[in-house]
């Protein structure tokens, strides 16, 4: 992972769930990071519409849940987020009011 990445989205099925395996590989990348060096990662769905909510099990992990942004909007709402700050708190401020 370069030194750039801060946050990245994650195209999910419905609802923006993320298989179990998939859990499991993200557990153990952010395990290997430093505190400082693990990215924030916005949840999205791919199914085209439905609302990306928080759920306990993806919060534990970090997740920004995406609301009813696409995977390509809410890329598009994370750029000019990562300008203005780097905190989780504040993105996941940002993606529930818009």
């Amino acid at each position: 992972m370069s030194d750039g990445v801060r946050e990245v989205v994650f195209a999910g099925s419905g609802a923006g769930s993320v298989p179990r395996i998939q859990q499991d590989a993200l557990v153990a990348l952010m395990e290997s990071l430093p505190r400082g060096r693990r990215p924030g990662i916005v949840r999205s769905s791919r199914t085209g519409n439905g609302r990306v909510i928080c759920a306990g099990e993806y919060d534990a992990l970090g997740m920004i849940p995406a609301d009813t942004l696409n995977p390509q909007k809410a890329r598009v709402l994370l750029m000019p987020a990562l300008l203005k700050t780097s905190d989780p708190g504040e993105i996941r401020r940002m993606f529930c009011g818009y």
